[in-house]
C-alpha cells in the first residue's frame, strides 16, 4: 500500500477522533436539593413549609412541600444548608436538619426528615449559682445563660441540682405540649 492511500484512510478516521474527544462534557450548574417530608408513621407530609438556610443569620429560602412530601430547592451554592421544616406544630427540630456536608455541583443530593410535633422547653438560671440540668435527651450545666430545647410532646422528668452540692437536687415533672413553651426557673 503506498503512504498516500494510507494518509487518505488513516487521517479522517484521526480527525474524527480528536474532534469527538476534544467536545468538553457539558456540565449544569444546576445544583440541587431535595427533601422528603414523613410523619412518624412513614406517612408523607404535603402542605409543610420547608426553609433552607447557611447559617442561623441567614434568612434563606422557604418552600411548600408538595402531595408526595417532596420539597426540590434548585440553583444552590456549594455549601452545607440546613432546613427547619413546619406544620402546624409538628416541625423537624427532633429529627434531622442537615445532610451533613456541602452540596456537590451539578448534582442532585437528597434529604429527609420526620415531622412531630414538638414544644420547647426554656430553662432560665437567675441565682448566680451552676446547675446540672438533665433528662433522658439532655445533661448540661446551666449558668446565667438561658438553654432552649425542642422535644417531642409527652412527660419529662428534669432533675437540677446545684454543682455545690451533688446529689441533692429536685426532680420536675414537665409537660411539654404542642407548640408550646414551657418554662423551668432556677433557683425554684
Amino acid at each position: 500500500m503506498k503512504p498516500s492511500r494510507i494518509f487518505i484512510i488513516v487521517f479522517p478516521i484521526v480527525s474524527l477522533l480528536l474532534i469527538t474527544c476534544g467536545k468538553a462534557i457539558e456540565q449544569t450548574d444546576n445544583t440541587q436539593l431535595l427533601i422528603t417530608l414523613k410523619d412518624s408513621a412513614g406517612n408523607r407530609i404535603q402542605g409543610a413549609t420547608v426553609r433552607l438556610y447557611k447559617n442561623a443569620a441567614d434568612a434563606g429560602i422557604s418552600k411548600i412541600s408538595d402531595s408526595t412530601g417532596i420539597t426540590l430547592f434548585s440553583n444552590l451554592e456549594t455549601v452545607q444548608y440546613f432546613w427547619l421544616a413546619e406544620k402546624g406544630c409538628r416541625n423537624n427540630r427532633a429529627d434531622k436538619i442537615t445532610n451533613g456536608r456541602p452540596l456537590i455541583r451539578g448534582a442532585v443530593l437528597y434529604g429527609y426528615s420526620i415531622l412531630s410535633a414538638t414544644g420547647a422547653l426554656k430553662i432560665t438560671n437567675t441565682s448566680g449559682v451552676s446547675y446540672k440540668v438533665s433528662d433522658t435527651l439532655f445533661n448540661i450545666i446551666l449558668n446565667d445563660t438561658p438553654y432552649l430545647t425542642y422535644h417531642k410532646v409527652g412527660s419529662y422528668l428534669i432533675h437540677s441540682e446545684k454543682l455545690s452540692t451533688p446529689g441533692i437536687g429536685k426532680d420536675t415533672l414537665m409537660q411539654i405540649r404542642c407548640g408550646d413553651t414551657s418554662f423551668i426557673r432556677l433557683p425554684y
